[in-house]
């Protein structure tokens, strides 16, 4: 089953960035473009994971973060950042303080993308195993 992983950030071409990256290492991608989107179509999918920018300007990638516990408990979440008022590090700590199995600071490469990837799926809570694809 190919595990579907949702996409989102307010940058149009980053997302589509990202989304290409993981079709291309076997992922089925999903595009949010910002945080309103994104916590709609976590509560009707069936995610294996969330990669979310922090900073957007409707809901921010820390509010996608912590709603996604709530959501969707047993899916992963990996926060990538550029920084903004404050640096990249500041975010990507404060991420994984709130739950993020892994961060990953902007800009970065298709393989870098793909091994967090493989570190936040490894590290999440194992799915539900009768979990049907739709």
């Amino acid at each position: 089953m190919t595990q579907r992983i949702l996409v989102v950030d307010d940058d149009g071409d980053v997302r589509e960035l990202i989304c290409r990256m993981l079709e291309q290492g076997g992922y089925r991608a999903v595009p949010a473009n910002g945080g309103r989107q994104a916590l709609n179509e976590i509560a009707k999918l069936d995610l294996d994971l969330v990669i979310t920018d922090v900073v957007m300007p409707d809901v921010d990638g820390f509010e996608v973060l912590l709603k996604l516990r709530n959501l969707a408990p047993g899916t992963g979440a990996l926060v990538v950042s550029g920084g903004g008022r404050v640096g990249p590090d500041i975010y990507l700590e404060t991420a994984r303080r709130l739950g993020a199995q892994a961060v990953l600071r902007k800009p970065f490469t298709r393989a870098e993308m793909l091994e967090a990837v493989r570190q936040a799926l490894s590290r999440r809570t194992p799915p539900n195993p009768e979990r049907q694809e739709p």
